[in-house]
């Protein structure tokens, strides 16, 4: 399971708070270990589960 999508699936289950989550993504962007397009798909799934909420 790629970091992509470990973060992919705890979005999903909501497993963290909004901004504790994005924090997590933004570390992972930060070292690398996400691609441009990654990030981007993962900041949109977080507002999207926030706007759901």
């Amino acid at each position: 399971m790629t970091v992509f999508e470990l973060c992919m699936f705890l979005i999903k289950r909501k497993r963290y708070e909004q901004a504790t989550m994005q924090n997590k993504v933004n570390v992972f962007y930060a070292n690398n270990q996400l691609k441009d397009d990654e990030y981007t798909q993962l900041l949109t799934e977080i507002d999207t589960q926030q706007t759901q909420a």
